[in-house]
Parts: C-alpha cells; structure tokens; sequence
C-alpha cells in the first residue's frame, strides 16, 4: 500500500472503494492541436491513438444501461476526432448529461468545422482550458494562443453558451498546487468585464506531476520539492469528494482506469475487475477497489482538485 492510500485510510477506509458510477469521463484519443507543457495525457499533433467507432458504440450502449449523470468528453483534442459526431448522436437520446472538454483553439480548426453548432443543438456542456487571462499567462503553457483562445469562446458565445443553464461554459484553469484567491475575481473581470464573455463556473484543476509536467519539473530539478509540497498540502476534508469515488475513465482504447490522471499515468483499474468496455459491468465497477498513487496528493492537495 502506497502512501497515500494510508492517507486516505486513516481518514475513511470507505474511501478506498468507489461508491458509484455518477461520472463516465470517455478520453477519445491522444491527437491534439497543441503540445501543452502541463498536459498529464502528453498529447500532441504527432500523437495518433483515436477511439474506434466499435469503442464509440460500446461506450454509448454503456451510458444507456449504467446511466450516469454526467458523460465527460476528453481527449487530447476531442473535436478533433472525425468520429465524434457520431458518438455525440450517439449519446443524444441518453438521460445523461454531456459535457465537452475543449482547449479552444482546436474549435478554430477545419476538422472542427460545424462542432460548435452540433455542440449547441444537442446541449453539450463545455468545460474550456484557459491557463490565465493574459497573453503572457497563457504563452507559458501553450504558446501565442491567447488571442485564438478568445476567438474561439467567442465563437462559443455567439452559439448561445454562457448566456443561461440550458449552454453552460465554464473555465478551467491548472495552476502549481494552490491557486490565488483572487483567481476567479481576475478571470471574471477580464472575460466578462472586458471581453463581454460570460460563463458559469471557474474550476481550478491541480497540475499533476505526471506526464509532460513531470518531465518539465526533473528538467528544472523540482520533482521532489513539488511533490512535497502536495504531500503537505494534504486536506483530509477533500477525501470525501475524491472524484474517483463516484466516476470511471475510459481510454481511447476501451481500457479502463479510476480517473483520467492514473490513464494517463498508466494506471488501470485494480486487479481482478473489469478493465475494458467489452466486459463492463456497472455493479462490480460501482464498488471497484480504487488503484491510488503518488500523484493523486494533487486532488487532496489545499482545498481539492477540481
């Protein structure tokens, strides 16, 4: 047993079983526009792995029968994938929720074209990455993509979204273990204030050291401090909203893991429960042991992650 399965053990031992299978979070491949210094899934446009239609089909047969509430389309860049269409008709006829994880600019590319409409006319909500609210902010993880990153949520405004429950929008944002106080006041001066784009939520997601950011923090000699630093910051409040507890991930190819940082770590469910779409089953799932890990300080790091 890892340290911070004791960690969570000394806090709740029902914590180290899920309780239920509320959030399906469905990582449709690794290909992304961009190559960000954060990203935990390591994506980039030279990445090639994309969900299968077959993968696609079992997922939204799994969302009909499981019924969770919220299915959490991810990626790399999800609009990207030619098939998404397909899954997102798919899933209309579902009870479930559906959200959209978007880094926006690949809203702007010709693969995208007509995905902010199709998006709008089924009630898809989007979660948007933005790492800050300047130029300067967002050029330290993505590069000059500021100005595309507005374009595209203004392109999402004129579609309808920010302006009411039925198109919610929110912002997330990964900031190196706490964030500012402040962070959503600036976020909420800039683009509602001076940008006129409204949207509902600002969620604030810990930079995991995995992925490309481990990679970026050996490089500067920081591994260890930051990992401290999450061990530290330790909030045993946070364990009883651990998200694993209540959602599965599924990789692009149907594999599954407790969340999509431990996908992205490698990490797959525990041994001895399912572990691919073709042999889901929801009751066994819904109280599956959890496979926690080093890296998951960063979801009880301060006051949570996400």
């Amino acid at each position: 047993m890892n340290d911070f399965a004791h960690a969570v053990l000394d806090v709740d031992a029902s914590a180290m079983h899920a309780e239920s299978l509320d959030i399906l979070t469905v990582n449709v491949g690794l290909y992304c526009n961009m190559a960000c210094s954060h990203c935990h899934q390591e994506s980039s446009p030279e990445r090639t792995e994309m969900m299968s239609r077959e993968n696609m089909a079992t997922v939204a047969r799994i969302v009909h029968s499981a019924r969770p509430r919220l299915v959490d389309i991810t990626g790399g860049a999800p609009e990207l994938h030619p098939e998404l269409p397909y899954l997102l008709d798919l899933l209309a006829t579902s009870r479930a929720t559906v959200q959209l994880r978007t880094n926006l600019t690949a809203l702007l590319e010709p693969q995208a074209a007509g995905i902010v409409e199709q998006l709008a006319a089924g009630g898809v909500h989007v979660l948007a990455s933005l790492p800050g609210t300047s130029a300067s902010d967002v050029r330290a993880q993505r590069g000059d993509v500021f100005d595309r990153s507005i374009e595209a949520l203004r392109l999402l405004r004129s579609a309808g979204y920010g302006r009411g429950p039925e198109l919610p929008l929110d912002i997330t944002v990964t900031p190196e273990l706490e964030a500012p106080c402040d962070l959503e006041a600036d976020f909420r001066t800039v683009l509602e204030g001076e940008l006129g784009i409204p949207f509902r939520d600002l969620v604030v997601i810990t930079a995991m050291p995995i992925g490309r950011f481990r990679e970026q923090l050996q490089r500067m000699g920081s591994y260890g401090e930051y990992r401290q630093d999450l061990r530290e910051a330790f909030n045993p409040d946070t364990v009883e909203r651990l998200t694993c507890r209540s959602s599965l991930s599924v990789a692009w190819d149907g594999t599954l893991s407790d969340c999509d940082f431990n996908l992205g770590a490698g990490l797959r469910v525990a041994d001895g429960v399912p572990n691919h779409v073709s042999e889901f089953d929801a009751v066994v799932l819904a109280s599956r042991p959890i496979r926690f890990a080093e890296h998951c300080f960063g979801c009880t790091a301060s006051q949570g992650s996400g």
